[in-house]
């Protein structure tokens, strides 16, 4: 009976090892779910919205094949809706019955424009192929061909799966303990089946010790097998499958159950993963306004060598794009003009992004080649007209040495911007050009001389009422200088700081106007004003334009602190002979 009980309960042993070792082999669970589109439309833009994305946990392997173009991107998705507008395309959603990728075709519009490079998207990839994200529910991805084609409908979307077995770890030692058992038993058979033989006695008289054949063979020198040896043979191989067994129980926490529901978190060999879901809505990341910066920085170096106008359009505008154009005008007649200064995407100081979801959008950063060193950094103001347009530099400012920039939000929760007119401040974004022009112009005899700080302010020593009257005088009596300014309309851009007040881009323009005074008097033009006016002399005058960019601190209505200069940009952007 106690052999009995010890091959049953080797038997079960192994059935249960067994057991435990084929739900990790022959029944072990598929390691992902694949859901292919089964989508033929012919719209030219396919989305994946993230809640597709999002329908099965873990990480997203997006497969996309396709014949011709293959460009695949993702955004946040009130960004991609935006940039797809009224065009044409198909929506997929997971089918969780029959594992696949439906989609749904809206929209209107053949085609969209070429999206390579577009500042909304956080990353993308240019031909068809396969890579992995983790991209959260306010992310969608789009998948393209030309932008006129029908996009690729070969796209699929793989998710990991919850490979955990919980019951193997109980099995494995269930059924290590039952090999235990098994051994046990059949060592107590063993025992008790010679305890129970007996001593037994040799009946009649003495004969002579038997030889035995092996001792006989081991007389004559042949080697003979221990018969010891041989026995214990079939009682090694219980503790090998016992011990790898027990190894194998305690090797993953996969095969024990866990408190809870389990949570897929495979990691990707080459992950791509979105920042986090907020709560604010903000007109670009971190990670974007880098990248903004950077190609800002190339178009402004490519244009800068080449004094090519048209490729700066791209990416500037207003004061900034008026600025370099007359600086190109003007170095390609004179040689020794300087080139405007060098945009630097070494390292974003600040990053601080409108907090918006619709368009225009506005973004202010702060560059320098070192955010640690004492170099005067760059500000720039971006702002992007529609979803489609790219960012574009509306003020280029360079930043006093010692300035002190106030207090900002934090790139992911962005800052309000201020209307022109808003009552919020201690002067109104609008007012502030024309206010300061004329500080420029009469100093501390303008209305306008007790709101802004004159200490630090670099630009009145350049520009202000002693140079002005100092050039005024150094003119002869057979010609006079006039000044005036002029401001744009709807120019200046205000954005919150932390402590209720703003930071206020503004564009002002210094005319200076000389005419001769006496009768076939002439006056004579040199450097930037000859170059750009294409006039050496003239019987009527000479009107120049001179645009400054101006960033202002500006305090909160009530306060009794002052509107501080912080940087500025100044050049001729205008030269001709007067009418």
């Amino acid at each position: 009976m106690r052999f009995v009980l010890a091959i049953v309960s080797f038997v079960i042993g192994l059935l249960l090892v067994g057991l435990a070792v084929g739900q990790r082999t022959v029944f072990a669970p598929p390691s992902s779910l694949v859901a292919q589109s089964t989508s033929k439309a012919s719209a030219p833009v396919t989305v994946i919205p993230g809640s597709t994305l999002n329908a099965n946990p873990g990480y997203q392997r997006i497969n996309v094949s396709g014949s011709g173009d293959v460009f695949a991107a993702y955004g946040k998705t009130s960004d991609v809706q935006a940039w797809i507008g009224d065009a044409k395309h198909t929506t997929l959603r997971f089918d969780a019955e029959q594992d696949r990728l439906v989609g749904k075709t809206t929209g209107s519009a053949s085609s969209v424009p070429d999206p390579s490079g577009s500042d909304l998207w956080y990353q993308e990839w240019p031909g068809a192929g396969q890579f992995t994200v983790r991209l959260p529910s306010d992310v969608s991805l789009v998948v393209l061909g030309n932008g006129k084609d029908a996009a690729p409908t070969d796209v699929s979307v793989t998710w990991p799966r919850d490979t955990a077995t919980p019951s193997v770890g109980p099995l494995l030692v269930a059924g290590g303990l039952f090999l235990v058992g098994g051994v046990a038993l059949l060592v107590w058979a063993f025992l008790h089946q010679r305890r129970g033989r007996g001593p037994r006695r040799r009946s009649g008289g003495t004969r002579p010790p038997r030889v035995r054949a092996s001792r006989r063979a081991a007389a004559a020198g042949a080697q003979v097998p221990s018969r010891g040896r041989r026995g214990r043979r079939p009682l090694i191989a219980v503790p090998i499958v016992l011990v790898g067994a027990l190894g194998l129980a305690g090797c993953s926490s996969d095969y024990w159950p866990q408190g809870g529901s389990a949570d897929v978190t495979a990691t990707p060999t080459a992950s791509a993963t979105a920042g986090a879901e907020q709560d604010e809505p903000t007109a670009a990341s971190k990670q974007q306004i880098q990248k903004i910066v950077q190609r800002v920085a190339e178009v402004a170096q490519k244009a800068d060598e080449a004094k090519d106008a048209s490729l700066l359009e791209s990416r500037f505008t207003g004061a900034a794009l008026d600025f370099r154009k007359a600086n190109y005008a003007i170095r390609a007649k004179d040689d020794k003009a300087a080139a405007p200064p060098a945009i630097s995407a070494q390292q974003v100081c600040v990053a601080l992004p409108q907090q918006t979801d619709t368009w225009p959008r506005t973004v202010f950063a702060i560059v320098a080649e070192d955010c640690t060193a004492k170099t005067a950094p760059q500000a720039l103001t971006m702002v992007q007209a529609s979803a489609r347009d790219e960012y574009k530099v509306a003020y280029d400012v360079s930043l006093e040495a010692a300035a002190q920039v106030p207090s900002l939000a934090p790139t992911s929760l962005g800052a309000a911007q201020l209307a022109g007119n808003t009552k919020l401040l201690r002067i109104a974004p609008d007012d502030i050009a024309a206010a300061y022009g004329d500080v420029l112009s009469k100093d501390s005899e303008s209305s306008s001389a007790s709101l802004f700080e004159s200490a630090g302010d670099g630009l009145r020593s350049t520009i202000g009422k002693a140079y002005k009257d100092k050039k005024s005088e150094s003119l002869p009596d057979t010609a006079k200088i006039e000044y005036s300014s002029q401001v744009p309309d709807d120019s200046a851009i205000a954005i919150a700081t932390d402590g209720a007040g703003a930071l206020v881009s503004a564009d002002l323009d210094e005319i200076e106007k000389v005419t001769p005074t006496a009768a076939g008097a002439e006056v004579n033009t040199e450097g930037a004003v000859k170059a750009l006016s294409g006039v050496d002399s003239s019987t009527k005058g000479i009107s120049a334009t001179y645009s400054v960019q101006l960033l202002f601190s500006v305090p909160p209505v009530g306060s009794d602190d002052k509107v501080v200069l912080l940087g500025f940009t100044q050049g001729l952007t205008a030269a001709s002979e007067v009418q």
